[in-house]
């Protein structure tokens, strides 16, 4: 994983445009609406200087409060499981695509850890890209191989052989959880990687192209992240008072967006049957969170710092 510690408001812009124009939609095409570039870090902090910079000890609270979330997530997940096993042995495909929606949401609100999943998450949440025959390869498991037999082909029997293994692994990754190494730094960065991974992935379709369930997906990050920034207001606030508060106004502004995009059943509205417009506005906030969320590592960077050195050829002031 790469160490990003900023990523430019007019770059999240730009991918933002690319993850609407992607993925089609009624009504008529609109550009995304510009992200303007907040004012830079340094311009906002309050309390320049007054407390010591993050150590990796710093992030251990964090990271075990962070833990026993995911923990409950993967323990909502095997109930998930469950019930999309009943219904797949049932022959119930409408009940067996709500509960593939609700295990998918599960395991997307705890995206922070994925990178201390190892081989499971390839298991558990993996995709054709990279596999040797895509869709067709014996590789091909988890949510997503389920997700193509019940809403690209309609089929709870092309399901059933992938269901036991799903709830094999998900049990097997809760039993991981305690002995978990989630790296001070990954941890920090995850926030605005999430959102930066919705925009690229989920909004692009290309995530979940089945069923659509982008909306889904990023309601699920979007709590995810809250938990994660909740986990280091204590070491963000003294630091940098102003930032926990607007990165909760951008993600108060997507949820409203999300809320006001459900039916009356609070079911989600496929990604690809949404109008132009309204991906432009999902898309554009999703972006600006991003943005915000990028700050969090600056503020709360556990890396020892490194010593600037001149630049060569550059005369040093005697």
């Amino acid at each position: 994983m790469k160490a990003r510690l900023h990523v430019p408001a007019v770059l999240l812009a730009v991918v933002a445009s690319a993850a609407v124009a992607g993925c089609g939609g009624g009504g008529e095409e609109t550009s995304a609406t510009a992200v303007a570039p907040p004012s830079k870090l340094t311009d906002r902090v309050l309390v320049s200087g007054a407390n010591p910079r993050v150590k990796p000890a710093d992030l251990a609270r964090p990271i075990a409060e962070y833990k026993r979330y995911v923990a409950a997530g993967l323990g909502r997940m095997e109930g998930d499981v469950r019930r999309l096993g009943s219904a797949v042995d049932a022959g119930d495909l409408a009940a067996a695509r709500r509960a593939w929606l609700a295990a998918d949401a599960s395991y997307e609100s705890i995206g922070a850890a994925y990178g201390a999943f190892g081989d499971l998450d390839a298991r558990i949440n993996g995709e054709t890209a990279g596999l040797r025959g895509g869709a067709s390869s014996p590789d091909f498991t988890g949510l997503h191989r389920i997700e193509l037999a019940l809403f690209g082909r309609g089929s709870t029997a092309d399901a059933g052989a992938f269901v036991p293994r799903l709830a094999a692994d998900v049990r097997a990754l809760r039993r991981q959880v305690p002995g978990l190494a989630i790296e001070p730094l990954e941890y920090v960065l995850r926030g605005h990687e999430v959102f930066e991974g919705a925009l690229d992935l989920q909004l692009s379709g290309r995530a979940s192209p089945w069923s659509s369930d982008a909306l889904v997906a990023l309601e699920s990050n979007l709590r995810g992240t809250r938990v994660v920034i909740g986990t280091l207001r204590p070491l963000i606030d003294p630091r940098e008072p102003l930032l926990v508060g607007r990165i909760d106004r951008s993600l108060d502004a997507l949820a409203r967006t999300l809320r006001g995009l459900a039916g009356p059943s609070g079911a989600m509205p496929r990604w690809d049957r949404l109008p132009a417009a309204e991906k432009t506005l999902v898309a554009g906030q999703t972006a600006a969170a991003a943005e915000e969320l990028a700050y969090v590592p600056e503020v709360v960077d556990p890396r020892p710092l490194v010593p600037e050195r001149p630049a060569i050829g550059e005369v040093q002031a005697e």
